[in-house]
């Protein structure tokens, strides 16, 4: 018997590979709930036979590892490349497979092409998530041009017909939107160097009408931090793959003799309804790639951008870290503006060093005067950007990334920097090095501030390598400096991937600060991303890319569903302010310690804006339950608060922590009875009758707390 089956069980999963022959590429025929141990290879055969129908070719084609053009499949192929025009397609043979307890790394080759080719697949005991990496290698003498390798290609379900996927823009990134799987290829891409606040590189695939708690859905998620694309497509014979890579410029990935590249990582998981897809990859994120010390405590952050932008000075920043201080805050985040010329975002990008006309004696005092407030001390940079205005783009406009003889369009008054570069990186390194180590910085805040376009040394793209060099960066930095912790920013919320955060451990989700505009980024953003890495930060009363005047309770309470800080000017705050904004760090500090292995449950409301969700501890003994009343709700009544995620057969003890029932007295008559004190409640109703809401008006929330009596 020439056919070899491949089966590997997690928690709740079961995967399972064929080949029909001794040396075909393997095929996923199952990657889904736990299937029974005793199945035999024969019989898998049989039942996943595929027909031959007319008008194709002479021999069934199934979707494999790596589809490839030459077997006569439909699907787009995982690899496209040349050798200078010739040996333009290829096709691969298995020549081993090592398995593991986990998973198998299964490797082809083709003598013909000169090139070799790994997949390994790994199936997470604990999650059941799966993750692919692809690697090719060049065993030739000539060199191989790579235009497209996806790092995954998985067939779907062929009962899935709808797609939920992540759009955005400045200022409101993580929208979702859902498509409609039909006969063609729906596209994902962006080109633009980075993540993007426009395509976020994570789908969500399943059945019509897929939903929080129902439906069969499996969530994929590139690894990736760059230009990107992902595909669904649904094949004329009713088959249905999904597929995902790195976006290449053209002539971009040219491999010499013996060189390999290795795809970023794609990682799956397949369950019923979206919170169980999400709860699987927050589990996976922080086992397999967060940084650890995402696991400790994360203290309350107060950044100096929305209170005093470029104004700097050693007596106002001195001012605002005293009322950072007397409102909760732990660490204080020095932003833009620290260094010479930058009075505006026009000039001195890329010179990192302390302006001495502000700072006399360095950024001594300023840090000095953070620590005696028991603070840590935060630095902004943007090392990747340089502006032309600069004394290093002056004597080095070379190291600009750049195509010869084009004119690169300025945004934000700024260029890119080709930190592939080796005198580029070194100099990155030493200047951050130097502050890290002079100051003893405790974070940084690392931002990347614009789209790449035109990203060459002058004759070549380094697109890809623009990447995989801030991920090496990032990583020295890191790994010197070992209690620093790297926060990514990309004007707000535009490289929040899986990629970067294996090397940084927050995300600042969006430059919109607007509590109401944040309830649905950060819904987006939960789908993929725990809430613990996620900045949430309470902003002024006025929100300022939106106008909208927002009330504290709102701007808190939304604040409080990542990891709890300030962007606002607290010098400004009359004493009924601070003493709201005490109440709710206290309830942040108080509940912080279990939040980093939380559950994130979002629930479905049946009344048009409203929004609500909730986190719950892991041993299901406290929780902290969102509503929101994002405009106005299209009807007079709210309806039912029904929580997830209890135990059933517990009794919970249920608070209205929220500061604000006086303030939702003054749109109702009558105020639920359960909201005037804490009431005991069995957890089997709290998940079936639930709790009734109060009238909400437009732009308010409340926050519970629900706790094991």
């Amino acid at each position: 018997m020439t056919s070899s089956l491949w089966k590997f069980n997690a928690v709740d999963t079961t995967l399972l590979l064929l080949a029909t022959a001794v040396d075909d590429v393997p095929s996923i025929v199952w990657y889904g709930e736990n299937l029974p141990a005793d199945i035999d290879v024969r019989r898998l055969q049989a039942i996943t036979d595929l027909p031959l129908p007319m008008a194709k070719f002479d021999a069934p084609v199934p979707v494999s590892l790596f589809p490839e053009r030459s077997s006569g499949i439909d699907c787009a192929p995982a690899l496209r490349g040349h050798r200078d025009g010739s040996a333009f397609d290829h096709r691969f043979k298995r020549v081993a497979v090592v398995t593991q307890t986990d998973g198998l790394t299964v490797e082809l080759a083709d003598e013909v092409a000169g090139l070799a080719l790994s997949i390994a697949l790994t199936l997470h005991e604990k999650t059941g998530v799966l993750s692919i990496v692809t690697t090719l290698v060049n065993q030739s003498a000539e060199p191989y041009t790579v235009d497209w390798l996806a790092s995954a290609s998985m067939p779907l379900p062929g009962q899935y017909r709808e797609c939920m996927h992540i759009h955005g823009r400045w200022g409101l990134e993580f929208q979702t939107q859902r498509s409609e799987i039909a006969t063609g290829v729906l596209l994902l891409q962006s080109h633009r160097g980075r993540t993007s606040h426009e395509r976020y590189p994570g789908v969500v695939v399943g059945e019509s009408g897929f939903g929080e708690q129902t439906g069969d859905v499996m969530a994929a998620n590139l690894a990736w931090s760059g230009s990107h694309s992902t595909t669904v497509e649904l094949l004329s014979d009713g088959r249905l793959v999904y597929q995902a890579g790195v976006s290449l410029d053209p002539g971009e990935l040219r491999l010499g003799a013996g060189e390999s590249y290795s795809a970023p990582s794609v990682h799956f998981t397949r369950q019923a309804g979206m919170n169980a897809a999400s709860h699987s990859l927050h589990r996976f994120m922080r086992e397999k790639i967060l940084p650890h010390w995402t696991r400790i405590q994360r203290p309350v952050h107060a950044n100096s951008w929305e209170a005093l932008y470029f104004n700097h000075d050693i007596k106002t920043l001195q001012a605002l870290i005293d009322a950072a201080a007397e409102v909760g805050a732990e660490r204080f985040v020095l932003d833009d503006g620290w260094f010479p010329a930058r009075r505006s975002d026009h000039a001195g990008l890329g010179d990192w060093v302390v302006d001495t006309t502000i700072y006399p004696q360095g950024l001594h005092p300023v840090v000095d005067h953070v620590r005696s407030k028991g603070m840590q001390f935060g630095l902004w940079f943007e090392p990747e950007m340089v502006n032309p205005d600069s004394e290093i783009y002056r004597n080095h406009p070379d190291w600009a990334l750049h195509l010869a003889p084009y004119d690169t369009p300025l945004a934000r008054n700024q260029l890119v920097l080709n930190i592939d570069k080796p005198e580029v990186f070194d100099y990155l390194y030493n200047c951050i090095a130097a502050l890290v180590k002079e100051y003893k910085v405790d974070y940084i805040k690392w931002d990347h501030n614009r789209d790449i376009v035109l990203a060459g040394d002058g004759v070549r793209s380094k697109m890809a390598k623009q990447t995989l060099a801030c991920y090496r960066l990032i990583d020295k930095l890191t790994t010197e400096f070992e209690s620093l912790e790297i926060e990514s920013c990309s004007s707000g919320g535009a490289r929040a991937d899986w990629g970067i955060l294996k090397y940084t451990g927050r995300v600042w989700t969006s430059d919109s600060i607007d509590a109401i505009d944040r309830v649905k980024i950060q819904r987006g953003y939960s789908y993929f991303n725990p809430p613990e890495i996620m900045g949430a930060h309470v902003g002024h009363a006025e929100a300022h890319l939106t106008g909208r005047d927002i009330n504290i309770h709102t701007r808190a309470i939304v604040a409080l569903q990542g990891q709890f800080g300030y962007e606002i000017d607290a010098r400004v705050l009359d004493d009924a302010e601070i003493k709201t904004l005490r109440h709710y760090v206290a309830l942040y500090k108080q509940h912080r310690s279990w939040i980093s292995q939380s559950t994130t449950w979002r629930l479905e409301s049946a009344v048009e804006h409203l929004v609500c969700s909730g986190l719950v501890s892991a041993d299901q003994n406290t929780s902290l339950w969102f509503a929101t009343a994002v405009s106005s709700l299209s009807s007079t009544l709210p309806g039912s608060f029904v929580l997830k995620g209890l135990q059933p057969e517990r009794d919970y003890r249920v608070s209205l922590v929220s500061d604000n029932l006086s303030q939702l007295s003054a749109f109702t008559k009558k105020i639920p009875a359960w909201l005037n004190e804490p009431i005991t409640l069995n957890g089997k109703l709290l998940m079936t009758v639930g709790l009734t809401l109060p009238v909400m008006p437009a732009q308010t929330a409340i926050l519970l707390e629900v706790n094991a009596a």
